[in-house]
């Protein structure tokens, strides 16, 4: 059966992981807006942060799903536009934040203090936070490849420092997948991915929280192995597995629902997360069916913009409005809450559409005119 070009509930998925990212990052301080501090004991807003690997799945199934004809002979020309596009995927945007917040070290102390304030040994490398090395090190995109701790700027960049390592790995990881040839071989070596990354989590006591830095590159290697090799799963599955697509979307959602009633066991949704996006590849099904939804794909495509500016909002609202907006009673403080979230989506409009899309096309347009180039010269050469 010939696979979907298109499938927008993939879109609608990382849209969710995006808001759910955001929730693990405002609620302590809707928490206090609300005067809610029951809040700050869910475990469904806790374990947002797993967003994170959902993402990472995602990513290695979709570059598999748009690249895998162009990897299975891959030529340098292939490889050079793959990290062309790749670039402009990430950097701009990335770079622009980065000057945003330049002001904001130069001329606001306090937030400086703030972003540099920890109370748990565990986080004493926030102390070199926004420093001038660790500008640097985001700039180009390096936290996570390296066990040095230079300071964070806008600490969901790691998250993209890890990417671009899988993307590095990317020609590599696909060329072994494609040697898969059954189905069986693909599911015994997604779940030993994911069975290795628990494994490990759990080994250096981190199944229960969120580590970034070097174990972020490492959660990001499992997870977008498992992806690229769940790609394997999808295309290599027959026709006859579509008439599951359905109920293991809605399994997939039940189990991950379900491992955010106890602490610890959250670190398992790795395992649903590959189902769910296997399932929604399909395009079958309620869940696919919401998350194919017009809403919710304007959220996923608006995803990456409102990721990667949602922290430095919350950061600056926390610092200049923290005291009055902690004040509110419930009513107001719920406009306030909403009107946070209404203003993180407003910025991650319009960095979409002033940076993320035009940067994109920008990148494009850069490999369209070094192939074009480029096949003009045997032309010249005879001549």
């Amino acid at each position: 059966m010939p696979r979907a070009r298109s499938i927008p509930s993939l879109t609608g998925v990382r849209g969710v992981a995006a808001l759910w990212v955001f929730t693990t990052h405002f609620y302590g301080l809707a928490a206090d807006i609300l005067h809610m501090p029951w809040l700050l004991h869910s475990l469904f807003l806790f374990n947002g942060f797993r967003g994170v690997d959902l993402f990472f799945v995602l990513s290695g199934f979709i570059l598999m799903h748009v690249h895998e004809a162009q990897f299975r002979v891959p030529t340098w020309r292939v490889i050079r536009d793959f990290f062309i596009v790749r670039f402009f995927r990430v950097y701009p945007l990335n770079t622009v934040v980065l000057l945003a917040i330049v002001p904001l070290v130069l001329f606001a102390p306090g937030y400086v203090a703030m972003q540099r304030a920890y109370t748990d040994p565990a986080f004493a490398y926030r102390a070199h936070n926004l420093s001038w090395p660790g500008f640097v090190q985001t700039l180009l995109l390096v936290q996570s490849w390296t066990v040095l701790k230079l300071g964070e700027w806008n600490i969901v960049s790691w998250t993209l420092s890890a990417e671009v390592l899988g993307y590095i790995l990317f020609p590599m990881l696909a060329m072994v997948a494609m040697r898969v040839t059954s189905v069986r071989s693909a599911v015994a070596l997604c779940t030993a991915s994911l069975v290795a990354l628990v494994v490990i989590l759990f080994a250096a006591h981190h199944a229960n929280n969120n580590p970034t830095g070097t174990f972020g590159a490492i959660r990001m290697f499992f997870c977008f192995t498992a992806g690229v090799v769940l790609y394997r799963v999808y295309h290599l599955a027959p026709d006859s597995t579509e008439r599951y697509a359905a109920a293991l979307t809605l399994g997939a959602v039940g189990f991950i629902a379900a491992t955010l009633f106890f602490p610890v066991v959250p670190v398992f949704d790795v395992f649903g997360f590959t189902a769910l996006v296997l399932g929604l590849a399909y395009q079958r099904g309620v869940v696919n069916t919401l998350l194919a939804s017009a809403p919710v794909v304007w959220l996923g495509r608006i995803s990456f913009s409102f990721y990667l500016t949602h922290y430095l909002i919350i950061g600056i609202l926390a610092w200049c409005m923290g005291p009055w907006l902690r004040q509110l009673d419930f009513a107001a403080g719920l406009v306030a809450v909403v009107a946070i979230f209404v203003l993180c989506l407003l910025v991650g409009v319009v960095c979409y559409h002033l940076v993320e899309r035009p940067s994109q096309r920008l990148g494009r347009r850069i490999m369209q005119r070094i192939d074009a180039r480029e096949a003009l010269l045997p032309a010249r050469h005879v001549a």
